[in-house]
């Protein structure tokens, strides 16, 4: 069985939290700005937010998206924002002034997946089975074979810039921004709700509908499939390293450590202290820090790897629905689903 660490040995002590921000309603996103200095946020009411990092402030606010805005993201540059919704639409504005430069119909198709490209100003839009390329100023660049069934989650692989991947049911798919056609399909039955690659390139993890963690490892293709969680598995993080994946599915964070032949036949990392459900994951961009929020409204913060380090932790009023590290790491904005936005000094 996994070692689980008991209370004495979770050296507990708050964390200090810097600003709250009101807001509309549940917040789908937060993103900073590339220099730190600015939050985006994104909610159900379809607001779009910035808000000053500082302070909390909000200094810009518009009515996005008719129905509730999913994702808000600034580009890798920060010259560039977008957003997408139910509504069927992704708008792209000037990262400065924010000047609306284009508004991408998508149809009828929520807009679920955003992501922008992790060194040029292009990005890659999942819409029910419509998979395609934009620029910056809303041109097509590539529109992809259709999907059989709904895009669930699209990932860039860090390691290979122009290649990424998408999951779905039956499998995930992998991609190269030069063919309109997927380049490999890992055929599966069962249906993947996330996709992420290791920062290495070298791992390709998804959760599963049925309680699972599905990892493939590249090139070779060779799967794992770690079952026995108590819900389906819609957290995952990597670290900056590429050696430790943390998984939801529970109350529990699950820590796979891929180093020497891991995680084959090894045994997870687990930590306790989540009264309910996980509900949010991320790996500070560099280091160990690892935040997880809950459904319980409280956010820890682990040290992995260092069984002495404290834990942090704080409680809201209502579920944690998004966590975003600030880009120098010592500070993380948290979303619940009240419409709060809060952040902490870590």
């Amino acid at each position: 069985m996994p070692r689980k660490k008991s209370p004495t040995e979770l050296t507990l002590r708050p964390l200090e939290r810097d600003w709250l921000a009101e807001g509309k309603d549940y917040i789908g996103d937060l993103s900073w700005s590339p220099d730190g200095t600015r939050i985006v946020r994104a909610d159900a009411s379809g607001t779009v937010s910035i808000l000053d990092g500082r302070t909390g402030s909000v200094v810009n606010e518009w009515h996005a998206h008719k129905l509730g805005a999913l994702k808000a993201k600034w580009s890798s540059t920060g010259k560039y924002l977008a957003s997408c919704g139910q509504d069927g639409k992704a708008t792209i504005y000037n990262g400065s002034s924010l000047e609306l430069l284009a508004d991408i119909d998508h149809g009828n198709n929520w807009v679920e997946n955003l992501v922008w490209h992790h060194t040029k100003d292009i990005f890659l839009t999942g819409a029910g089975k419509d998979l395609n390329l934009w620029n910056a100023d809303g041109a097509l660049i590539k529109e992809f074979a259709k999907h059989p069934s709904t895009i669930a989650d699209v990932a860039w692989n860090q390691a290979a810039p122009d290649h990424f991947a998408t999951s779905s049911y039956n499998g995930p798919r992998l991609w190269n921004i030069k063919d309109s056609n997927y380049k490999r399909f890992f055929e599966w039955k069962g249906s993947l709700l996330n996709i992420l690659y290791s920062p290495n390139g070298k791992v390709l993890a998804a959760g599963c509908q049925d309680g699972a963690a599905h990892i493939w490892l590249l090139p070779s293709g060779e799967d794992l499939y770690m079952n026995g969680y108590p819900t389906k598995v819609r957290e995952l993080s990597f670290d900056s390293s590429s050696r430790y994946l943390a998984t939801g599915g529970g109350t529990e964070v699950i820590v796979w450590d891929f180093a020497g032949k891991g995680p084959s036949g090894s045994t997870p990392l687990v930590l306790p202290g989540h009264e309910s459900f996980i509900s949010v994951l991320a790996f500070a961009p560099k280091g160990l820090k690892l935040a997880s929020g809950g459904l319980d409204g409280e956010v820890f913060i682990w040290e992995i790897g260092n069984n002495k380090a404290p834990v942090l932790n704080t409680r809201g009023d209502s579920d944690v629905s998004t966590l975003a590290w600030r880009p120098d790491e010592k500070a993380l904005a948290v979303g619940f689903a009240s419409g709060e936005t809060m952040l902490f000094t870590t």
